[in-house]
């Protein structure tokens, strides 16, 4: 354990540099550095989208119907998704296949969840769109784990 007399010079030497990056600050950064807006919620699912296995290419299903999800507050104060459904798959596939793919796929990113946000648990608290590329609109929602198809042309 080093003594005291070690500890505060080790502390003097890194002084200086300390002092040096603080005055090296970029001015025109400086808006960037301070508080923001953001609920305690939009950051936690920020943080979790960058850093789990959300955001990184996985398959979400057998089926290739999900190709990604986004992570966000919905208005209602719910924990908000939108997975990118494959266009090719969504058309190719019956309705009780979608409703049943769609509710596992809510259900793996919900125990993504949960880990850090507890209510999440069993999907509450948490609501669900799925769109696709060149289709106008949302093809389903969930809705505490149901998942209602918007019917389709």
């Amino acid at each position: 354990m080093p003594s005291r007399r070690t500890t505060f010079g080790i502390l003097l030497l890194f002084l200086p540099l300390l002092l040096r990056a603080q005055s090296t600050e970029s001015p025109s950064l400086r808006k960037y550095l301070q508080p923001a807006g953001i609920t305690k919620l939009d950051w936690l699912l920020l943080k979790i989208q960058v850093e789990s296995s959300l955001s990184q290419s996985k398959r979400w299903d057998d089926y290739d119907l999900v190709d990604s999800v986004v992570l966000y507050t919905a208005k209602e104060r719910l924990v908000g998704m939108t997975f990118l459904v494959n266009k090719k798959s969504y058309i190719a596939s019956p309705d009780d296949l979608l409703k049943r793919v769609f509710a596992d796929d809510i259900a793996k990113a919900c125990k993504v969840l949960v880990a850090t946000i507890p209510e999440v648990k069993h999907c509450a608290n948490v609501f669900a769109n799925f769109v696709t590329i060149d289709v106008d609109g949302v093809i389903a929602s969930g809705y505490d784990g149901k998942v209602t198809l918007t019917p389709r042309n």
